[in-house]
């Protein structure tokens, strides 16, 4: 396999190798809202009284997914707009609710337990219909982009039950094939791994540069031309939730999340139940104004000022400085502290560094120079400016022509882009309202 692009981003505040204890809140704020999801339908009532695990809320477009209680605890509908929070805080280690039977239906148990709906496609980023099954599963274990949890440090203690959550996840899902995605560079799961995938005949690894994005699930799918309708993907800890629900019928309601990012004050990793409060996170990071993003910096999004908690579907907040004025005499400082793929800045005669990434955008906003650099760097193989042009222009019949739907939404072409242009962000919005003629049409 050959991959060709790709570009290591390297970042101050990468969380340390630990987790940390966090602090038992009040109570939990649980979104009805995230990117993919809208919990419309509740199912409780304000005052009543929950166990852990119990269904608070279901998304009646995406399969009835569930919001399920991470604790117990008492509703209270009434502090915010759009979210359900949880009173009277209690967290028994090994509580379900009434609902959470055995089921025969192994799907409909992933369903059940709060897991399905970290199942993913491939081709339009949404979840699957749980009455159908894709090809394979493609499983990134490592991941490249700055400030995402540490492989190493999810699977320490639990690779076993990863291992064995990839067989029941298998035979789950009709025996389809699971290829996961590691780093060429050593790792102490890669032997673990190896041997399983030795041992079986639907287990396929492939290793890759460690380059951001080759961890990118679509990217090999397209390497391996397999058809994107037909493969999805989900993450580490979904893997590790998935076989809690089907060997010991638990509920899949914590995560651990990275809190990182150049202004966070002790970037390290935290396991939080759903709903844990943004603003307990936020108190750890420094006293500056603050951009607080749900993920990484290259496809990460600004949290929405009204979400309260953590959704389920996020698994980092990143931090960055949110500049707010000029810096002075910027056009005498060269650079120094700052790194550039197109290697013009003075930092080009220090070794490597990390560099402290803030919101600043580093130069005005101009049109494309057509630099190349975006094409150089996209490891999908398109030329980002030529479909923004078009898409700029509304051709998007020729923006899918010469390769939009190969787009991995990396964000690559924004980071390296010397005119500032918000490709990714273009063509994103091309995707989308594409995906939405469809559905109409």
């Amino acid at each position: 396999m050959k991959f060709n692009g790709g570009y290591n981003v390297m970042l101050e505040g990468a969380p340390s190798i630990g987790i940390a204890t966090y602090e038992k809140p009040d109570a939990l704020h649980l979104p009805l809202f995230s990117d993919c999801l809208d919990f419309s339908l509740l199912q409780v009532e304000h005052g009543e009284s929950v166990k852990k695990g119990q269904v608070l809320a279901k998304d009646p477009v995406n399969y009835s997914v569930p919001l399920l209680a991470p604790m117990d605890g008492t509703i209270n509908l009434e502090i915010a707009e759009r979210h359900i929070t949880l009173e009277n805080l209690s967290s028994p280690e090994e509580s379900v609710s009434d609902e959470a039977d055995v089921d025969d239906d192994k799907r409909q148990t992933l369903l059940r337990f709060g897991v399905w709906s970290f199942m993913t496609k491939l081709d339009n980023g949404r979840i699957p219909d749980p009455e159908t099954v894709p090809e394979s599963l493609v499983i990134p274990v490592f991941r490249f982009e700055p400030f995402l949890p540490n492989a190493e440090l999810l699977l320490k203690e639990s690779l076993d039950q990863f291992i064995e959550g990839l067989g029941n996840i298998h035979k789950t899902l009709d025996d389809a094939a699971i290829q996961l995605i590691l780093p060429e560079t050593e790792s102490a799961l890669k032997a673990p791994l190896h041997q399983a995938a030795e041992q079986s005949d639907w287990l396929t690894l492939y290793e890759v540069p460690e380059t951001y994005p080759f961890d990118h699930p679509a990217l090999l799918a397209q390497m391996l031309e397999l058809d994107p309708e037909k493969v999805w993907t989900l993450d580490v800890q979904a893997v590790l939730g998935a076989q809690g629900a089907l060997d010991s019928n638990r509920p899949y309601v914590k995560r651990t999340i990275s809190v990182s990012g150049p202004m966070a004050a002790q970037p390290t990793h935290h396991q939080v139940p759903l709903g844990y409060p943004i603003s307990l996170l936020v108190g750890q990071a420094s006293n500056t104004e603050l951009r607080i993003i749900c993920g990484g910096v290259l496809t990460g999004k600004v949290i929405d000022s009204a979400q309260l908690g953590m959704d389920a579907e996020c698994v980092a907040l990143t931090f960055l400085e949110e500049m707010t004025e000029r810096e002075v005499m910027a056009f005498a400082q060269a650079g120094f502290g700052k790194q550039s793929y197109s290697r013009t800045f003075a930092s080009v005669f220090k070794p490597l560094f990390k560099e402290k990434f803030t919101t600043a955008l580093r130069g005005e906003s101009r049109p494309c120079i057509f630099c190349g650099f975006c094409e150089n760097v996209c490891p999908a193989g398109i030329i980002p400016h030529l479909i923004h042009r078009y898409l700029d222009n509304d051709r998007p019949e020729d923006a899918y022509r010469v390769g939009l739907d190969k787009c991995i939404e990396c964000g690559l072409c924004s980071y390296v882009c010397l005119s500032k242009i918000n490709h990714l962000e273009l063509l994103q919005a091309g995707k989308e309202q594409a995906a939405t003629e469809a559905i109409e049409g």
